[in-house]
C-alpha cells in the first residue's frame, strides 16, 4: 500500500512572510521585497504539491511516502522535497515549478531559464539531486541499513514548460521529466530493479528512523 509517513505542510517561511505583508503599511518600502520573496516562495510549495495527484497514480505497493523531509548527515542537515522508499529503492523527487524554457547546461553545471526574452541562471539541480543521493546513502549506511539504490529526478511541474539540454547531454530525460511522467518513471523503476535490498523489517525500521 502506499503511505505518506509525513505529510506537507506550509513551510514555516511562508507563514512569517504572510503574517508580516499583513501587518505591514502599504507603503513601507520593504514591503515589495517581501511580497517577491513570498510569491517566489509559494511558487515553489505550489510545485511540491503538484506532485500528490499523480503520486496517487501509484500502483498499490509498498511505498512510503515523506514531504519535507530533513535528515542529518553527520553535522550537517538536508532537506529533501519528497522522499520515496520501497524493499527494492530509494527515490528522491525535486520539484521544480519555472516556466518558460529551461535549459540544463552541463558545461557549466546551471540551469538558465529564459522566459519572455530574459536569461536568468539558477543552480543545477542535478548537482542539488546528486549530493542529496551521497548524503542519503550516508544516512542509511551510518543508521545500519543494507545498501539501497538510491535513484533521484527532477520534477518539472509546469506542463508547458520547456525542457532544453545540448545535444550531448541525451540521457538528461533519465533524471529530468514532467509531472505527468511520474507514475509511469516511478513504475520503470520498480520495474527495472529485480531484487529488493531491504527485508520488510528494515524497510519498518527505516520509516520508523
Amino acid at each position: 500500500m502506499k503511505l505518506i509517513v509525513k505529510k506537507r505542510k506550509v513551510p514555516l517561511a511562508i507563514r512569517k512572510l504572510r503574517a508580516l505583508a499583513y501587518r505591514l503599511p502599504p507603503n513601507h518600502p520593504k514591503l515589495p521585497l517581501i511580497m517577491n520573496d513570498l510569491k517566489k516562495r509559494e511558487a515553489g510549495y505550489k510545485g511540491e504539491c503538484s506532485i500528490d495527484f499523480p503520486l496517487s497514480f501509484l500502483e498499490p505497493k509498498s511505498y512510503f511516502i515523506f514531504h519535507d523531509l530533513r535528515l542529518q548527515d553527520q553535522s550537517r542537515f538536508f532537506q529533501l522535497d519528497t522522499l520515496l522508499i520501497s524493499k527494492k529503492f530509494a527515490l528522491i523527487i525535486e520539484v521544480k515549478n519555472m516556466a518558460g524554457s529551461l535549459y540544463f547546461d552541463p558545461h557549466f553545471n546551471q540551469l538558465i531559464r529564459t522566459i519572455e526574452g530574459k536569461e536568468t541562471a539558477f543552480p543545477d539541480p542535478i548537482m542539488q539531486v546528486s549530493r542529496q543521493e551521497s548524503q542519503l546513502t550516508n544516512w542509511f549506511l551510518k543508521n545500519g541499513f543494507p545498501s539501497l539504490p538510491i535513484l533521484s529526478l527532477i520534477v518539472i511541474s509546469n506542463p508547458q514548460t520547456i525542457i532544453r539540454t545540448a545535444p550531448e547531454n541525451h540521457k538528461l530525460h533519465y533524471k529530468v521529466i514532467h509531472r505527468d511522467a511520474l507514475p509511469a518513471k516511478i513504475n520503470q523503476m520498480e520495474h527495472s530493479i529485480t531484487e529488493p535490498s531491504f527485508s520488510e523489517k528494515h524497510l519498518k525500521k527505516a520509516v520508523r528512523e
